[in-house]
C-alpha cells in the first residue's frame, strides 16, 4: 500500500499548529499584551518616531533604522508573495484573517523578546554586538541546553525556510521564463556571499537600501491593480471575515474548508511571514545602537505591522483578481498570474518576479547571519566564519 507522504507531512503541520502553536502563540500573546497593556497599540505611533532616533554615542553597531531593515529584509520574504497564494489557497480567504490575529498577539511576544536580547547581549572579540533568544535563555534563565537547542533550530531554519524556501519560490517564475535554475541560484549564491561576508553593518547598509525599494515597488503596483478593481475590494474583505469564521458556509463545502485549516493556514504563513516568536527579530536587533533596551522592543513593533500590510495586499489582490479560485497555477505562479491580470498587462507578473528575487534575496541574507550568530554561539567565532 503506497503511503502518500505529502499528505501525511500537511495533516501533521495542520495539527501541530492547530493544538501546539495556536494554543501557544494566542495564550502567551494575550498574556502579554493585557501586562503590557497593548503595547501593539497605545506604543506603535513611537516606534515609526523611533527608526529616525540617533543614537550615535549609545552601545551597539548599527543605526534603529538599519536593524529594523534588517528584520524587515527577514521579514518581506517570499512569504509575503507566495505564503499568501499557499494561505488562501488551502486555507481559503479567512487565513488572511488570522494571520493579522497571529501577528497583533505575536507582536508583544516580539516586543519582550526583543528587549531581552538587548539586555543580555554580548560584544564578541571583533567588536560585534551579538545576542537573542540563545544568550536570554542561557545568561537570564540558566536553561543552556534549551539554548543550544534553539541554537541547532535557528540553523535548521535557516538552511529550510530561510534559503531552500526562499530560492525555490524565485526559481520557479524564472525557470517558467526560460532561466537556468542552475545558473540562477549560482547568482544569488555569489551576491550572498559578497554580503555576507561583510558581517552584520554589510547585511544591515544592504537592506536599508532595498527593504524600501522593494516594498515601494510591490505595494505600488498591488494598490494600482486595487484601484482598477475597487467595486471588488469591499466584496472581497467581506468574504474574509466570513470566511475566516465559517468557511464552508461562506465558500460553499464543495470547496472543502473548514475553519482548523483556515486557523493552521494562517497562523502558519503568518509566522512564516513575520517571524514573531521564532527568535529572528531578538537576534538581528542586538546589534543595534540604543540607550535602553525597550527602545528596541518599541522599534520592532513596526515590523509586523508593514509586514500585514504587504500581506493583505497580496490576498486581495488574489482575490479582487479571482486567480485564488478560478486556476490551476500554485505558489508563486498564482501571484505572478493575478498581478498580470490585475494590471492587463505582462509587467504586473514582471514586477512580482523583481519583487521575489529582492525579497528572497535578503531573506536569505538575514536568515545566514542568524545562522552564523548560531553557530557561533555553539561553536565559537573561528567555525562562525567558516560557515
Amino acid at each position: 500500500m503506497d503511503v502518500d507522504y505529502k499528505s501525511l507531512i500537511v495533516n501533521i503541520n495542520e495539527n501541530f499548529t492547530f493544538f501546539v502553536v495556536f494554543p501557544s502563540i494566542v495564550l502567551l500573546g494575550i498574556y502579554l499584551t493585557i501586562r503590557l497593556r497593548f503595547v501593539q497599540i497605545t506604543k506603535l505611533k513611537m516606534s515609526f518616531t523611533s527608526l529616525l532616533r540617533k543614537d550615535s554615542d549609545c552601545q551597539g553597531n548599527i543605526s534603529h533604522y538599519q536593524a529594523i531593515a534588517s528584520v524587515l529584509a527577514g521579514n518581506f520574504g517570499t512569504g509575503n508573495i507566495s505564503g499568501m497564494a499557499v494561505a488562501i489557497g488551502t486555507g481559503g480567504p479567512g487565513a488572511l484573517v488570522w494571520m493579522w490575529v497571529m501577528a497583533f498577539l505575536g507582536a508583544s511576544i516580539q516586543y519582550t523578546s526583543c528587549i531581552l536580547g538587548v539586555k543580555y547581549r554580548k560584544k564578541n572579540s571583533d567588536g560585534e554586538y551579538v545576542g537573542g533568544p540563545m544568550y536570554y535563555l542561557r545568561d537570564g534563565l540558566g536553561y543552556k541546553k534549551i539554548a543550544m537547542l534553539f541554537s541547532l533550530f535557528t540553523l535548521f531554519g535557516a538552511l529550510t525556510v530561510g534559503n531552500f524556501a526562499q530560492v525555490n519560490s524565485v526559481i520557479l517564475p524564472l525557470q517558467r521564463m526560460g532561466l537556468n535554475p542552475l545558473l540562477c541560484s549560482g547568482l544569488i549564491a555569489v551576491f550572498v556571499a559578497v554580503v555576507l561576508l561583510g558581517g552584520i553593518q554589510r547585511v544591515a547598509w544592504l537592506a536599508s537600501f532595498i527593504v524600501p525599494l522593494k516594498a515601494i515597488l510591490y505595494l505600488a503596483t498591488a494598490l494600482i491593480i486595487l484601484a482598477l478593481h475597487a467595486d471588488r475590494v469591499l466584496p472581497a474583505l467581506e468574504l474574509m471575515f466570513t470566511s475566516a469564521l465559517d468557511p464552508q458556509s461562506a465558500l460553499g463545502g464543495t470547496l472543502g474548508f473548514s475553519l482548523s485549516r483556515a486557523i493552521s493556514s494562517g497562523f502558519d504563513r503568518g509566522l512564516f511571514a513575520t517571524d514573531a516568536g521564532t527568535g529572528l527579530v531578538p537576534i538581528l536587533q542586538s546589534s543595534a545602537r540604543t540607550s535602553h533596551p525597550v527602545i528596541d522592543g518599541v522599534v520592532t513593533l513596526v515590523a509586523p505591522f508593514l509586514v500585514m500590510f504587504v500581506c493583505t495586499m497580496t490576498g486581495l489582490v488574489l482575490i479582487v483578481t479571482g486567480v485564488w479560485q478560478g486556476t490551476a497555477l500554485q505558489s508563486t505562479n498564482m501571484v505572478t498570474e493575478a498581478f498580470r491580470l490585475g494590471l492587463g498587462h505582462s509587467f504586473g507578473a514582471i514586477v512580482v518576479v523583481i519583487a521575489l528575487v529582492l525579497f528572497a534575496y535578503t531573506t536569505i541574507l538575514a536568515w545566514a547571519y542568524c545562522a552564523e550568530k548560531a553557530i557561533e554561539f555553539l561553536c565559537g567565532e573561528k567555525v562562525a566564519h567558516l560557515f
